[in-house]
């Protein structure tokens, strides 16, 4: 009997050995709390965080600006003189912008002001914009850019380097950019295809080589756009995207590589794929037709 009790013990002994008690168990189903993470993982947690609260900002920004030139769209029907204009005024825009070293955020900036300008006072003003109005616009519109981006601003005069059918007097060009910031509701930072280029970038399995590369041929296809009028009617994101494909092409990446980016973007932006479809074959059309300066 001695013996049998003991072997009993022996097994329970075992059994307890074996078994978790509740106060272990419900420390192991608990998940660990940033307190208790190694310090990167931390880190990378909260980068995580804040990329996503930026995301989110420009996209909320990015629908109220996009809301605001829809309606617009609505009421204004642009004439193919003033479109033309537009394209040349670009153009002179872009000449201007690389005379002076200017970055690739002041010329992008400039037609984004532009393009509000002239839909916002189409929609309001019965009287038909003529071509000066439009290069007198760009000129205040570049003025104004080149002062919210840049260091060294040239003065009003000297920013009329390139050859236009146009020279105006600083106090004109002033009075323009008056009316501009008017018409914009002095809003001086919308979104634009650029600023999403920061956040695409963590999307592309890019390697450290790669970045450079990867935002030189970014900003190229940018700018190589803007003078299109009818991409007006995407949203940056959009553009951004089908930005994206386009340099991810150049780049040789593979068809697996870009079906996961094309999901990954339209996810994390927040349109769906035909829109961003409809977008690239846009883009691919305008670049093969010349619009690559």
């Amino acid at each position: 009997m001695a013996e049998e009790e003991t072997k009993t013990h022996d097994h329970l002994a075992c059994l307890n050995d074996l078994s978790c008690n509740e106060d272990n168990m419900s420390a192991i189903e608990q998940p660990l709390s940033n307190n208790h993470l190694p310090q990167f993982l931390v880190e990378l947690d909260e980068q995580l965080d804040k990329q996503y609260c930026w995301l989110h900002i420009l996209l909320s920004k990015e629908d109220e600006t996009h809301t605001k030139l829809s309606t617009c769209f609505l009421k204004v029907d642009m004439s193919i003189i003033i479109i033309s204009a537009r394209q040349e005024a670009v153009q002179w825009i872009l000449a201007v912008n690389s005379y002076h070293d200017f970055s690739a955020f002041t010329a992008v900036l400039s037609v984004n002001y532009l393009d509000q300008f002239l839909l916002s006072f189409q929609s309001r003003n019965d009287m038909p914009m003529k071509p000066w109005m439009v290069q007198l616009a760009a000129v205040a519109c570049l003025s104004l850019a080149a002062k919210v981006v840049e260091i060294h601003v040239p003065l009003l005069f000297d920013l009329q380097v390139e050859k236009s059918e146009y020279v105006f007097r600083p106090k004109s060009i002033q009075k323009m950019e008056l009316l501009v910031l008017s018409l914009l509701d002095w809003k001086m930072n919308p979104v634009t295809p650029l600023s999403f280029m920061n956040h695409i970038i963590k999307m592309v399995p890019l390697g450290d080589h790669q970045n450079l590369e990867f935002s030189a041929l970014f900003k190229h296809r940018v700018l190589s756009l803007l003078s299109d009028f009818k991409l007006v009617h995407y949203r940056p994101s959009v553009i951004s995207a089908a930005v994206t494909l386009h340099v991810m092409k150049h780049m040789d990446f593979g068809g697996e590589n870009l079906d996961s980016c094309k999901n990954e973007l339209c996810g994390i932006l927040q349109f769906n794929k035909e829109k961003l479809e409809a977008c690239y074959q846009l883009i691919r059309t305008s670049l093969a037709n010349g619009n690559n300066h």
